[in-house]
């Protein structure tokens, strides 16, 4: 096993839980704006800073939404 099938499997589990309705639906407007156009892609073709938003907005919603 690969050392990066961890980073696949927080990046799956990131885009059930912000794009779960109730999460996304918390979510600040501004945030969703650069966030929605992310989750539409594959996992795989994310760009490291695309990684980081999402790491950003996955951090907002468990200090806020918990």
């Amino acid at each position: 096993m690969g050392g990066s099938s961890g980073g696949i499997i927080v990046q799956h589990d990131a885009v059930q839980t912000l794009t779960n309705p109730v999460v996304h639906g918390s979510l600040p407007s501004r945030m969703c704006f650069w966030l929605d156009p992310i989750l539409a892609k594959d996992t795989a073709q994310w760009s490291d800073v695309e990684k980081m938003c999402v790491a950003h907005a996955y951090s907002w919603a468990l200090c806020n939404l918990a």
